[in-house]
């Protein structure tokens, strides 16, 4: 009779186990500020005051520092990732994971925002007299869509880079990389499997077609020495919470016959100044996000400089797809003046017509595009 008891008792004997077991772990192991396989700041001891007490704050900034610190959290997240995969909800953090381990960002969204900022970039060029180019990247999910899960939303970015690169006028001399990264696709890795951004010989395809346009002659491929970093896992890695893909590597492009020290790069946030004689910053590659390598990140304004360049001055208003294609457009600019006006809220016009620039390029991913309301600062 006892023994039948204890085994009725026995679940909640588990449970119990169970809550005081993490309860003491959350409780002895130190809390971590920084997690390094989602790439983001960890939930801080929520400030207790009247205010944050009864408007509610507390409560909800405590249910997330718990969460945030919870003993074997990178173990139950990926956990969780795994049964959203097995029981079909492919996708339910916003990352597709593909075949042969690619993960892709779920498509981009068209709308009034994306038609806006047509409407700025043909305002902007119709005011100005510099030439300026543009072009928008299609998605990895549109342009390896062989390697898509058998169930996912449309990529239709063809058709939303068409209407917008029509929307432009004739002012905008548009590059389509839509078409150039199809053609690409079966002979080139163009995006890393783990991150959204393209890669190294993905940013080349693109630098080589602008050229056409743009009126230089690209550096050759083979001109170039390609240096090989592995371990690199990008933002879809973070987003999907899918521990076991495999690491991407990342590629550093050297132009062999560039002269040292020919190269200065000066990067430019508010106040604070910092510069360098290389493109690839590999301090980053410490890091766990290793992509800052190419010119450091994000910053408000970076100026590029080749002394070994023939040609002008550009300026490049971007999003991150831009890090990895400046320093192949630096072989044929003296300077390049590369602007990120999610940082920099100074009107860009002002900007080009004081620096005599000879051209002016706008480069999106057509993700950052539909979302980004900076595109208003131009004039």
């Amino acid at each position: 009779m006892k023994l039948k008891k204890f085994f009725d008792y026995l679940p909640t004997f588990i449970f119990c186990g169970f809550i005081a077991c993490f309860m003491v772990l959350w409780i002895a192991l130190p809390k971590e500020h920084y997690s390094p396989q989602e790439k983001r700041v960890l939930e801080d001891f929520p400030e207790l005051t009247f205010e944050t007490l009864f408007n509610g704050n507390f409560q909800k900034e405590l249910d997330t520092y718990l969460s945030d610190h919870m003993p074997g959290r990178n173990f139950f997240v990926g956990l969780n990732a795994c049964y959203d995969l097995a029981s079909g909800r492919n996708g339910s953090k916003g990352i597709y994971l593909g075949s042969d381990n690619c993960l892709f960002p779920k498509p981009a969204q068209g709308g009034e925002n994306l038609a806006k900022n047509a409407g700025y970039i043909k305002e902007f060029a119709e005011d100005i007299d510099i030439p300026v180019y543009m072009t928008v990247l299609p998605s990895s999910g549109y342009i390896y869509s062989d390697k898509l899960p058998l169930v996912h939303e449309e990529y239709c970015d063809g058709e939303l880079i068409d209407g917008f690169a029509k929307a432009l006028g004739d002012k905008v001399r548009y590059v389509d990389s839509v078409k150039l990264f199809e053609e690409k696709s079966g002979s080139t890795q163009l995006y890393y499997k783990t991150d959204h951004h393209w890669t190294a010989a993905g940013a080349y395809q693109c630098y080589s077609e602008l050229g056409k346009t743009m009126g230089y002659a690209p550096v050759p491929e083979e001109s170039f020495t390609k240096e090989t970093v592995s371990g690199f896992y990008g933002t879809s890695y973070s987003k999907s919470a899918l521990w076991f893909i495999p690491p991407d590597d990342i590629e550093l492009w050297s132009n062999a016959s560039q002269p040292a020290g020919s190269v200065t790069v000066e990067i430019s946030d508010g106040s604070d100044k910092k510069t360098g004689d290389s493109y690839f910053f590999r301090e980053q590659l410490r890091n766990d996000d290793k992509y800052p390598v190419y010119l450091d990140g994000n910053h408000s304004l970076v100026r590029i400089k080749n002394s070994n360049a023939k040609g002008g001055k550009l300026v490049v208003i971007k999003d991150s797809y831009a890090h990895a294609l400046v320093p192949f457009l630096s072989q044929n600019y003296s300077e390049v003046i590369m602007v990120d006006l999610r940082y920099y809220k100074k009107e860009i016009s002002a900007l080009a017509e004081s620096e005599n620039a000879d051209g002016i390029l706008v480069l999106y991913s057509l993700g950052n595009l539909a979302e980004d309301t900076n595109l208003s600062y131009l004039f």
